[in-house]
């Protein structure tokens, strides 16, 4: 990596030290600012991470300009930082999979994490202050700025690039969060060392978080009221309600050409050190990661229907004339072996239309019923007795020509 003018001025041993600074600052000062001050806390922690940033170029003297260096963005840089950016958010599924794994509280810091952000939808430029702008300038300026510029003086990149991302895992102080965090922090890193140009991981910092954010927010601003903090209850509990290798396998098989892409972006932030072997061995690694998947899911899938207790029910197509004139839109029937307690996640959509969701009993009787408009969630524990239940969706005359979409999770 491309050493400052003064590196002399920097030892490894200053960046632990500083990274403890700021970590002790935000474990601190920076909690009791969020807890009392909410999104203004948030702020100020941010921008507190920029000033640590900065009075420590100014006690040690050395150059601002090379801490923080600014370059142009080439065309190459650009996509780069794209390929490296699908890349992550790949690699950032997997990283979940594995962590729900060994996370026993995921939903709770899920639910409380998204309810913060997501809560109010008349705070969105805040959030996209808080979530996207400013940790892309103050946490690249911390990080990949004034503490990765400690180590530049290690030889081998890829230990610079291991040292920060673990610390910028470490900072989140989230074990939910720290592999992908450590894993993003990692290419961030990557990007840093190779283009020596702050701007580029404050880019790639800002689209991730950006994006997250805008799905996430759209997604229960869409649901509207109740029903965004209904969804976000069904997500939460989902968590607690399925099998971890079943997340694992699902997210392996969605992220498995993050291999590819990652060697995509390094082709063009690192040309010159470019060789055509690394596509060959991205393959392997991504040819694993899908058959990996594959196999976990359909062990888990086969568990559930041997042990007779798990259930998942999806379909979507348009609604007809037909469809209403019959008994039910849509019916599935699944068995209780041994009397236990059940999570019931319904997740069902049908344009602007009035849609019910039925559980029976084998006698007939309703378990329980639940209808809304245009998107139905049910998030219901409920403790089922040993026997044959029948689960239906019913609609009336104004859901026909729209798309009914839903999923049904009884585990």
């Amino acid at each position: 990596m491309e050493k400052l003018s003064n590196q002399e001025r920097l030892k490894p041993w200053m960046g632990v030290i500083l990274f403890v600074v700021g970590l002790l600052f935000l474990m601190f000062a920076g909690s009791f600012m969020q807890t009392k001050w909410g999104m203004v806390g948030l702020v100020t922690t941010e921008l507190g991470f920029l000033a640590i940033s900065v009075i420590y170029c100014l006690i040690t003297r050395v150059k601002i300009k090379e801490v923080f260096p600014i370059k142009k963005i080439t065309v190459a840089d650009f996509f780069g930082v794209v390929f490296m950016l699908i890349g992550s958010f790949m690699l950032n599924l997997i990283c979940v999979g594995v962590s729900l794994l060994f996370t026993p509280d995921a939903s709770e810091e899920i639910g409380g994490l998204s309810g913060f952000l997501y809560g109010s939808t008349s705070l969105y430029i805040i959030i996209m202050l808080v979530a996207a702008i400013l940790p892309a300038i103050c946490e690249e300026a911390f990080m990949r700025g004034a503490v990765l510029s400690n180590f530049r003086s290690i030889k081998k990149d890829w230990v610079i690039c291991l040292i920060i991302g673990a610390m910028f895992g470490i900072l989140h102080l989230s074990p939910l969060r720290f592999l992908n965090t450590a894993c993003l922090g990692f290419v961030l890193a990557f990007i840093m060392v190779k283009r020596n140009n702050i701007l580029l991981p404050m880019l790639l910092h800002f689209l991730n978080n950006f994006i997250s954010t805008v799905v996430g927010f759209v997604s229960l601003k869409a649901s509207g009221g109740e029903a965004a903090q209904e969804a976000l209850s069904a997500a939460t509990t989902a968590l607690d309600s399925m099998n971890g290798l079943t997340f694992l396998g699902s997210y392996l098989t969605i992220g498995f050409s993050c291999p590819i892409f990652f060697v995509l972006g390094a082709m063009l932030l690192d040309r010159k050190n470019h060789r055509p072997r690394r596509f060959l061995i991205a393959g392997i690694i991504s040819a694993v990661l899908m058959v990996a998947g594959i196999a976990l899911t359909s062990t888990s899938v086969v568990k559930n229907m041997l042990g007779g207790d798990g259930f998942s029910w999806n379909y979507s197509y348009v609604v007809t004339q037909e469809d209403i004139s019959g008994k039910n839109l849509a019916e599935s029937n699944f068995t209780v072996e041994e009397e236990k307690s059940f999570m019931v996640i319904v997740s069902a959509t049908a344009g602007d239309a009035e849609i019910k969701f039925v559980m029976e009993d084998e006698n007939g009787e309703v378990i329980f019923e639940k209808s809304s408009s245009g998107m139905l969630i049910v998030s219901e524990s409920i403790n089922l007795q040993p026997g044959d239940y029948t689960l239906y969706f019913e609609g009336n005359d104004d859901i026909v020509g729209n798309k009914l979409t839903y999923q049904v999770i009884v585990n």
